[in-house]
Order: structure tokens, then C-alpha cells, then sequence
């Protein structure tokens, strides 16, 4: 396990007396740790709410609260239980002692201080807060490798293996050669195979991404790209699915919008908005998307007229808590990753998004990006 810099901890030392706080932090700073100082409990508790602390070397004997009282009470907030108390003390009966680990205390410095000593006894604390931030961290990451297998399995398991199960029994009819090349129903196998075949290569495509991203192995490359071209290029993909169900797609776009952004994460935030409002839109429904400047930022909205989306599912369109899929108005699939992907594509390229939507009216997703 790499070994803690002292400069990247912060010791906060309380003592009533000034002279022990200047002795203190002298020893301290010498070592490279950051100090802060306080000379009674209600001083301290302020410095813990503003200030980020590693440990705390605490004085009992206080005027107006005492060492073991004021260490009582920090282990009752859940937010600084956790900050390990040393103790500064004159008191070395073994009841004052047992009291003090009582109270919540990790250990105890007499006074007069040995230098020797205290530096040995802080070293030390401050190597056992260390590991147990590292094992902290180490348990986060495990625990978000885990969630990401979960989703994966439960993805591949729910929605990609049965278009694969339909595309197989589609291409299975015709090659035992039941039907004849050429007729309606030949044709309508052959139309079914190639939306299937586009729909999960989108789930996979979204699936891919999204699994990068959440192991951290996406290269990000921003730059200046014009919003215009990102969004015709978009449509021009997306055309087909649109023209299936007699879609409009109307551009209200700014031509020199440009923003700053990473190209290959922006082309598949706005395949996925545009995709949703196609897969969410009625029969002969219409999408308008609409290009703005606004307070030296790019504003991108895209709208359609479609479906709406329910309250309760709002609240929990960027959630990654399961499975939310919906099938769009053409019993079209997706994964429910598709959203969460846009989510965390904008906010890598320091942006905002935001949704209103209203049942059997339409959806309006607000994209708010940096210019160029």
C-alpha cells in the first residue's frame, strides 16, 4: 500500500493554552502536516464543519467543555465519528485514561510533550486513517465493479438476447427455403431481420460505452465541434427509423453554434436524445430541435410530440438503480442505459441536462454545454 504524505493530512489541535498549541504546532509543521488550532471545543466544532480533518490532538482539561465531553459529542455526529481523537493530557490515572478511551479516544500524549513521542504516536494514527481510507475506497470500487457485472448480465440476459433469438428464427425460415425470394412475406422477413439487427447493435453499441465509461477506460479528446454538423449528421443515421413512422424532424439550429466538447461522446449524446424521441414519437409525430446561445453557453433542446413520460419515471430517467426500459410507440427496445450514457457524457464535458415532460403531449431534454 503506498505510504501517506503528511502534506496531504489536516490535524486539528485543540488546547486552552497557547503556549502547548505553539509547542504543538511547531512539532507538526515540521513533519509537513497542515495544522489547524483551536482554543476551545466551540472554536473546534466550527473548524470540523468548514474544514476537511485527519485527526484531532485534544486537551481535556478546558474551560466551558471539557476534552472527553467534546469528544463524546463528536462521535454522535455520523459525519466526524469517524476522525480519530488523541488525547493531550496531565491526567495518567489509569480511571482518567480509561475514561478518555470511553469517550471515544484512540490514544493519549502527556503532558509535558517528547517530541519524539507525539510525532511517533501521530505517524502512526495518521498511517492507520490512511489505510482505512484506501480499504474505504477499495470496497467503493469493488462495489461499482460489481453493480456494473450486474447490469451487465442483466442487459445481455433481458435485452439483447432475444432480438439475437428473433434474427436467428427469421434467418432460420428462410434459409430451409419456405418462402420464395421476391414475394411480400420474403421481403417483410428480410425488413424485420435488418430493424432487429440495427436495434441490438444500438443496445450493444450503448452497452459498450456505458461499460467504458463506468470502468474509466474512455478516452476524452475535447474540442471545438459545430452543433449543426453533430445533429445532421445525427439525422442523417437516424433517418430511416424516423421515415418508418412518417416522422418530421425539424431543425431550429444556431449555424455557428460552436461548442467544446469531446466529439465521439457528443455524437452519442445526441443519437441517443434524438433516437429516444423517434423510438418515444407517434405515427406521423413531429421533433423539433433547436440550437441557442444563452449567458456564454450552448443551449440544445430537443422536443417531441410524443408519449410523455410519467412523473414518477421522470425522477428516475438518470438513476442507475435497475432496469427502467420502455418499449417506444413501434414496440421498439432499448437497454435503459441509453439515458444514463447521455448523463454522464454531458456532465464529463462540464454540461447540464435537463427534462420536462407531460404525458401524451411530449418530452423536451435541454442540453446546457460550454462553448468553444
Amino acid at each position: 500500500m503506498q505510504q501517506p504524505k503528511t502534506e496531504d493530512f489536516s490535524i486539528l489541535v485543540v488546547d486552552d493554552n497557547k503556549e502547548n498549541l505553539k509547542v504543538v504546532s511547531n512539532f507538526l509543521k515540521a513533519e509537513g502536516y497542515q495544522i489547524a488550532l483551536a482554543i476551545n471545543a466551540k472554536d473546534a466544532r466550527k473548524i470540523l464543519e468548514d474544514t476537511p480533518i485527519d485527526l484531532i490532538l485534544l486537551d481535556v482539561m478546558m474551560p466551558g467543555m471539557d476534552g472527553f465531553t467534546f469528544c463524546r459529542n463528536l462521535k454522535e455526529d455520523p459525519e466526524l465519528a469517524e476522525i480519530p481523537v488523541i488525547f493531550l493530557t496531565a491526567k495518567t490515572e489509569t480511571s482518567d485514561l480509561v475514561e478518555g478511551f470511553q469517550a471515544g479516544g484512540v490514544d493519549y500524549i502527556t503532558k509535558p510533550f517528547q517530541r519524539e513521542e507525539l510525532i511517533a504516536r501521530v505517524n502512526n494514527h495518521i498511517a492507520l486513517t490512511h489505510a482505512k481510507q484506501q480499504v474505504k475506497k477499495q470496497a467503493g470500487e469493488i462495489k461499482r465493479i460489481n453493480l456494473t457485472k450486474d447490469r451487465l448480465y442483466s442487459v445481455i440476459a433481458h435485452d439483447i438476447k432475444s432480438p439475437f433469438s428473433n434474427i436467428s428464427m427469421l434467418i432460420s425460415s428462410l434459409a430451409e427455403g419456405y418462402l420464395e425470394a421476391g414475394t411480400e412475406e420474403y421481403d417483410e422477413i428480410l425488413q424485420s431481420i435488418n430493424s432487429s439487427t440495427q436495434e441490438t447493435y444500438g443496445l450493444l453499441e450503448n452497452l459498450l460505452q456505458w461499460t467504458r465509461s463506468q470502468t474509466g477506460d474512455l478516452d476524452q479528446s475535447p474540442e471545438p465541434l459545430q452543433v449543426n454538423q453533430l445533429i445532421d449528421n445525427t439525422c442523417r443515421l437516424l433517418q430511416p427509423q424516423a421515415g418508418k413512422k412518417n416522422i418530421t424532424i425539424d431543425h431550429q439550429t444556431h449555424a455557428d453554434l460552436t461548442i467544446h466538447a469531446d466529439r465521439n461522446m457528443m455524437q452519442s449524446v445526441f443519437h441517443n436524445l434524438i433516437g429516444n424521441a423517434i423510438k418515444f414519437s407517434h405515427e406521423g409525430g413531429k421533433i423539433t430541435i433547436r440550437t441557442r446561445e444563452e449567458n456564454n453557453q450552448a443551449m440544445i433542446e430537443v422536443e417531441d410530440t410524443g408519449v410523455g413520460i410519467p412523473q414518477e419515471n421522470l425522477e428516475k430517467l438518470f438513476k442507475d438503480r435497475g432496469q427502467l426500459t420502455t418499449r417506444g410507440t413501434a414496440d421498439e427496445k432499448g437497454s435503459g442505459l441509453g439515458l444514463l450514457l447521455v448523463k454522464d457524457f454531458v456532465q464529463k464535458n462540464n454540461g447540464r441536462i435537463d427534462v420536462e415532460s407531460v404525458v401524451d403531449q411530449g418530452t423536451t431534454f435541454t442540453l446546457t454545454l460550454p462553448l468553444a
